[in-house]
């Protein structure tokens, strides 16, 4: 593997790794992201479920399993020594483009950022190089998590100079860890030159040759169910009633059961369907109407008040077949303009913006722990609290969900893979779980 065909290779290999963990089951950021917060009900056939934020227990099966954490850790080294090869033995090479390496760094830095989004403060990042032994780490608190992830991702903008697809993947990227620090006026900086009209796609057909997402309502194959509730846990949204979630009932099959749709669509009428096999085998790992958010937000944050042109704009703009569109089928008449609602809500109507246009793309866990460190929310406001409704739906499910009556848990973050402590003796555990 010592040569530049070599080197490319292993860069191909990077590429389903990193859309499983985007978006393929139940340990994807998408899903992981929903059910631990109110964006999807996780309802598996073993009885287990992912509502009800007992993530941290040693015994519960998603710790001790790694539940995400070890499929993140992958990906993050995969990316490293894809990118070391590339410097190795392809710097040189007129056939493979220097900007892969900017790619890669972006890959990586993008796995940091999920470990700073969905995990306890406190996760190490081992090095284990192209050449030589893996190399423990201690771990690292949040900030040093987003810190490191921002330096990853001004090397991608760097060595990814000759591709602008590149450069504003690092860019999404850096903004969307610079606004979880707080730092908005260098987010807002970050992305201004961020076309609207950008998207980065990982698609297997042209990426990876591999199968995508999979991300079925219900995969009775694999054991699981993804459901949504309106209110969830009383600080929910409510999905059902936004366009761009494709929160769709299917009255023959669940009877009043949400399903969440997105990601199937019927390839006659174009429009959701839970019923089909997901058309699009393809998600986007970070676009210009993200960047356009981020601006929004950090507009609000500076007392700027373009914050909500910005948000009315997208509403008229990113429908139809618009790029910007996070589906098809969306019309500007069904997303009239937004009036300003006072101080006092201002927050809580552009987090609702983001929570709809970026519905299962998991910035969910993000937007809700940035709501609770940052603007100093009560995080028993954020996260679902109280009794779980998992009411029978006939005629597919006549019984009610197994964790129907109990209680949320409290945990608000996930914990890494148990078995990180018996393989780093470096690690000592989560410094806090703090939002």
């Amino acid at each position: 593997m010592e040569t530049a065909a070599g080197a490319a290779q292993l860069r191909t290999y990077v590429f389903p790794l990193i859309l499983g963990v985007l978006g393929r089951g139940p340990t994807s950021i998408m899903a992981m992201s929903g059910t631990l917060t109110d964006e999807l009900q996780d309802i598996s056939y073993d009885g287990t479920s992912g509502d009800d934020r007992n993530v941290l227990n040693a015994a519960a099966s998603k710790n001790a399993g790694g539940y995400g954490y070890d499929d993140i850790q992958t990906l993050r080294v995969n990316a490293r020594q894809a990118l070391q090869a590339l410097q190795l033995y392809a710097s040189n090479t007129p056939t493979v483009p220097r900007a892969w390496q900017g790619e890669m760094f972006a890959f990586e830095a993008y796995s940091i950022t999920w470990l700073a989004e969905l995990y306890c403060s406190g996760i190490p990042l081992s090095e284990s190089s192209l050449k030589g032994a893996q190399i423990p780490t201690r771990g690292l608190t949040t900030q040093e998590l987003y810190t490191t992830a921002v330096a990853l991702f001004d090397s991608a903008i760097v060595a990814g100079a000759d591709s602008a697809r590149f450069v504003n993947l690092a860019r999404v990227g850096k903004a969307r860890a610079l606004l979880d620090m707080g730092q908005f006026v260098a987010a807002d900086s970050v992305v201004q030159s961020v076309p609207t009209d950008f998207f980065y796609l990982l698609n297997p057909t042209t990426n990876t040759g591999s199968f995508g997402v999979f991300f079925f309502p219900i995969d009775e194959a694999r054991g699981y169910i993804w459901r949504v509730q309106d209110h969830e846990g009383g600080n929910g949204l409510v999905w059902s009633e936004d366009p761009r979630t494709a929160v769709v009932t299917v009255p023959s099959l669940t009877g009043a059961m949400l399903w969440p749709a997105k990601y199937n669509v019927d390839s006659a009428t174009g429009l959701p369907d839970p019923t089909t096999e997901p058309s699009f085998r393809s998600v986007r790992l970070a676009d210009g109407l993200e960047a356009r958010l981020i601006q929004a937000e950090a507009e609000l944050a500076m007392g700027n008040a373009n914050w909500l042109p910005i948000l009315n704009t997208l509403r008229a703009t990113c429908v139809g077949t618009a790029a910007c569109a996070p589906r098809p089928g969306l019309t500007s008449a069904s997303l009239p303009p937004l009036t300003d609602p006072g101080s006092a809500t201002r927050l809580d109507t552009l987090m609702k913006e983001r929570a709809m246009w970026l519905y299962l793309t998991g910035h969910r866990e993000g937007d809700l722990r940035r709501m609770a460190h940052l603007y100093s929310r009560d995080p028993n406001t954020l996260w679902p609290t109280g009794i779980m409704v998992e009411p029978a739906y006939p005629p597919r499910f006549p019984n009610p969900g197994v964790q129907n009556g109990s209680r949320y848990g409290s945990d608000m973050v996930y914990g890494p893979d148990v078995n990180e402590m018996l393989r780093n003796s470096l690690y000592g555990g989560c410094y806090d779980t703090n939002p």
